[in-house]
C-alpha cells in the first residue's frame, strides 16, 4: 500500500473551495480531512505540502488531435501529453482523424490501442470516427462503440482525405447507430453546401482582402443551419448530441433552446474563441486559422455571457498541430486550418475569467466533472471525491506564467500563446497520485499515462 497526503492546500470539491488535506491511497483518492495547518518543514515522498496553492481536480481535454500513429511529424501522443501535463490536463480523447490511418474500422482502432500502450504521460480515451463510408456497416460500428469514448462526425469536409464528411442523408444513420449502441454522437457542425457556396463565391473574388475572404467562406449561418438540422434529427431519433468547437453565442442560444425542450444535448467551446477574434485572425494570419474560423469580438463577449448562464457544458482545447511549414504558405486558403494549444487552455482560460472578476467555481466544471459526467467516466474522474483517481492539480494565483517558445512541450514550437502571460502558475500536475510534472523538475521520464 502506498500512501501520499496533499496537505494545506485550498482544495475544490463539491461544496466548492475549502482548506483540507486529501489522503492518497494507492491512486484513490482515500479521505478528505479538515487541514488542521500542519505546517511543513519540507516535503517529501509520501506528503506534498500545497500551502498558496489551489487543489482542482486534474482536467479533462475532450478534444485533442494527436495524430498519433501515421502523423507524428505534425504531434504524436508522446510530445502531446507532456504538454497537456505541463498545463494541468491528466485525460485527454484523442479524436479518430489527423491520425493515419484514421480511425474509422474496428482494426484501425484496435491498432491505435495497441500502438499508444505506454507512450502517454497522461490517462487518455480515443473517439471513433462515423463517416459516409462506414455507416452501412452496422456490425463494424457495434464492435466499436464497445472500445470507444464517443463517436465523432463531420458535417463538413474535414481535410483529411480518409474521413470524409457525413451527409444530412448520412447523418440520419449515424444518429440512429449512436442511439441504438447509446454512444454520443460529437459533431463538427458546419453546413457544407453553403461553405462550398460561399468559398466559390469569395476565394476568387477581386478586390477583397484574402483573410476577410476566409473569414467570410466559413459564416455563423452555416455553423447554425448545420447544428438546427442536427438538433432536429436528435430529437426524432433521441440521440445524445455533443457540438464541438461552437463559436457563436446565438448558435449555443439555439442548442440551449434544445435543452429546455429535451434534446439530450452539450456544447463545446475552446480558448481561442473566448480569447482571440477575427481582428486577431487578420492581423496574424494562418497561425490562427481553425475552423470555424474566429468571429467578431461581440462573439467573443457572447460566449463569455453563454459561460456565466450555464449554457456551455465543456472546453476543449481542439489541439490540433501541424507542421509550421503547413502554416507559411503563400495563401491562407492552402495553410492548414488548427490552433495548438494544449499546454495553455486552462491558463489562458482561468487567466482570463479572473481578468473578468469571474467566480473560478463557474469555470472549472467546464474542464473536470462536467466532461466526466457527459462521456461516463465520473466513477473515476471529474472531482476530488473519496474512491475516485487521485488527479489533482497544483495552482498559485500569486505566480506568472510566460509562454515563451523555449517552454513548448508539443513538437512543433509555434503557437498564438506565444508571449503571453498569465497571471498565474501550475505548480505540480498528479497523475493517479503519482507527480507527473513540478515546476521546477518538468515532466518525468516515465510514462504512466493509460487507455480508459
Amino acid at each position: 500500500m502506498k500512501e501520499l497526503w496533499v496537505k494545506n492546500g485550498l482544495v475544490f470539491t463539491e461544496e466548492g473551495f475549502r482548506e483540507i488535506n486529501i489522503r492518497v491511497i494507492d491512486e484513490r483518492i482515500d479521505s478528505l480531512i479538515k487541514n488542521e495547518a500542519e505546517p511543513l518543514i519540507e516535503e517529501t515522498d509520501t506528503i506534498i505540502d500545497a500551502s498558496g496553492c489551489l487543489v482542482v481536480p486534474g482536467f479533462i481535454d475532450a478534444h485533442v488531435h494527436f495524430n498519433d500513429p501515421g502523423r507524428t511529424d505534425w504531434e504524436g501522443i508522446e510530445t502531446g501529453s507532456r504538454a497537456a501535463a505541463i498545463g494541468g490536463t491528466t485525460t485527454i480523447f484523442d479524436m479518430p482523424l489527423n491520425c493515419a490511418p484514421s480511425v474509422t474500422n474496428f482494426k484501425n482502432l484496435l491498432d491505435k490501442k495497441e500502438y499508444l500502450t505506454s507512450m502517454s504521460h497522461v490517462d487518455y480515451a480515443l473517439w471513433g470516427g462515423m463517416t459516409d463510408t462506414n455507416l452501412d456497416n452496422r456490425l463494424e460500428l457495434t464492435q466499436m462503440s464497445k472500445g470507444i469514448i464517443a463517436w465523432k462526425a463531420f458535417m463538413s469536409e474535414s481535410g483529411i482525405e480518409d474521413f470524409r464528411f457525413v451527409s444530412p442523408v448520412g447523418l440520419k444513420k449515424a444518429m440512429q447507430a449512436a442511439k441504438e449502441d447509446n454512444k454520443i454522437l460529437a459533431l463538427h457542425a458546419e453546413w457544407e453546401e453553403e461553405i462550398d457556396r460561399l468559398t466559390a463565391y469569395y476565394k476568387h473574388r477581386a478586390g477583397i482582402n484574402e483573410r476577410k475572404a476566409f473569414l467570410a467562406s466559413r459564416s455563423i449561418s452555416a455553423e447554425e443551419k448545420a447544428v438546427s438540422y442536427a438538433l432536429d434529427l436528435a430529437a426524432k431519433n433521441g440521440t445524445a448530441l455533443h457540438f464541438v468547437h461552437i463559436s457563436s453565442a446565438k448558435v449555443v442560444g439555439l442548442i440551449e433552446q434544445a435543452k429546455k425542450s429535451g434534446v439530450n444535448v452539450t456544447v463545446e467551446t475552446c480558448p481561442h474563441y473566448l480569447i482571440f477574434d477575427e481582428e486577431d485572425f487578420l492581423k496574424n494570419g494562418a497561425i490562427l486559422k481553425c475552423a470555424p474560423p474566429l468571429r467578431p469580438r461581440e462573439e467573443v463577449e457572447g460566449l463569455w455571457d453563454c459561460m456565466q448562464r450555464g449554457w456551455i457544458d465543456t472546453i476543449g482545447s481542439d489541439h490540433s498541430p501541424c507542421l509550421y511549414s503547413m502554416k507559411a504558405t503563400d495563401s491562407i486558403w492552402d495553410a492548414w486550418g488548427g490552433i495548438q494549444g494544449v499546454q495553455f487552455t486552462w491558463l489562458s482560460l482561468l487567466d482570463e475569467a479572473l481578468k473578468r472578476k469571474i467566480n473560478l467555481k463557474q469555470i472549472l466544471p467546464l474542464g473536470t466533472s462536467n466532461v466526466a459526467e457527459r462521456f461516463g467516466i465520473a466513477d473515476r474522474k471529474g472531482w476530488i471525491r473519496p474512491g475516485l483517481d487521485a488527479d489533482f492539480v497544483l495552482i498559485r494565483l500569486d505566480e506568472s506564467t510566460v509562454a515563451d517558445k523555449q517552454s513548448f512541450a508539443f513538437r512543433n514550437a509555434y503557437s498564438p500563446y506565444e508571449n503571453r502571460k498569465f497571471l498565474l502558475k501550475v505548480k505540480k500536475t498528479i497523475l493517479r497520485g503519482k507527480v507527473i510534472y513540478d515546476d521546477l523538475s518538468g515532466v518525468i521520464k516515465e510514462k504512466l499515462g493509460v487507455c480508459l
